[in-house]
């Protein structure tokens, strides 16, 4: 069932069913394939989850005129279908992780999560007492209080947890980052994580790709997914997933605007010169 049918009295209902699914899907060695949001119109949720992708990664930390009523949209926009909203939050922080859960963000992707305590407190955020400090008050993430307890009941476990690592220092303590109870996968920043190597803004230089697979090798041995953070062209795709990189986003809104209209007026120009 859908998250949008039975909403008529709240019975039918299914709190938290797709991204149950989804994480299941990783759990089981599953890849997912997913696009950003950057735009605030509701309309580019709409078009790219119904086009099918696994989730959308609704991106409020860069590049966007983003308040809590257009992210509210943007997930409403996604009714009725599959899609898990993912939102990467501006910084791991547990006043705006708790505003975004409660408007019914399924999964929290927070940037610059460089420490293991910066990772238990990234949990913590997401988690109500007594795993975790998140406040209560889930209003539209409970039907509108209409399925509260069978929301909270289950939000725990649900919630899609991810976060970032941009900085070389996390390598220092790798593993105890990697074991921090609650994460459900790890997102790698490859362009933020040059200027803490001091190499910015070359995420190509072999001290970042050491790191990045260092993270990928040791994400892997915990049956941990990896992010890349970062689109990854089709050709490389099946090599990123041989080494662990199983959540993909190949495009996203802004992607397909500015690639499409370049494309079609090349065609176009040429087509007028033959």
């Amino acid at each position: 069932m859908s998250e949008a049918e039975g909403m008529e009295d709240g019975s039918g209902w299914k709190i938290l069913e797709r991204v149950f699914a989804f994480k299941q899907r990783l759990r089981e060695g599953g890849v997912v394939i997913g696009a950003w949001l950057a735009l605030t119109d509701p309309a580019s949720a709409e078009i790219l989850g119904r086009a099918g992708f696994d989730f959308l990664v609704i991106d409020t930390e860069h590049g966007g005129a983003w308040d809590l009523q257009n992210v509210q949209a943007m997930l409403m926009a996604l009714n009725g279908t599959n899609t898990v909203p993912i939102v990467r939050v501006p910084w791991n922080d547990l006043v705006r992780i708790k505003l975004m859960l409660d408007l019914g963000v399924e999964g929290i992707m927070a940037p610059m999560v460089n420490s293991v305590e910066e990772c238990r407190a990234l949990v913590s955020a997401c988690r109500y007492p007594p795993e975790g400090r998140r406040g209560m008050g889930p209003r539209r993430a409970s039907n509108y209080y209409r399925n509260r307890a069978e929301y909270v009941e289950r939000a725990n476990q649900a919630i899609f947890v991810m976060p970032q690592v941009e900085s070389v220092a996390v390598l220092d303590r790798l593993d105890e980052f990697l074991a921090v109870p609650g994460i459900d996968a790890v997102a790698i920043g490859p362009n933020d994580m040059s200027g803490s190597a001091g190499v910015f803004p070359n995420s190509k230089h072999p001290t970042i790709q050491a790191a990045i697979d260092r993270i990928c090798s040791g994400a892997s041995a915990r049956g941990l997914p990896v992010f890349l953070g970062i689109n990854i062209a089709a050709e490389e795709q099946r090599d990123w997933v041989k080494r662990g990189v199983r959540i993909l986003t190949v495009t996203g809104d802004t992607d397909l605007l500015t690639s499409g209209t370049r494309d079609m007026l090349k065609a176009t120009r040429m087509a007028l010169k033959e």
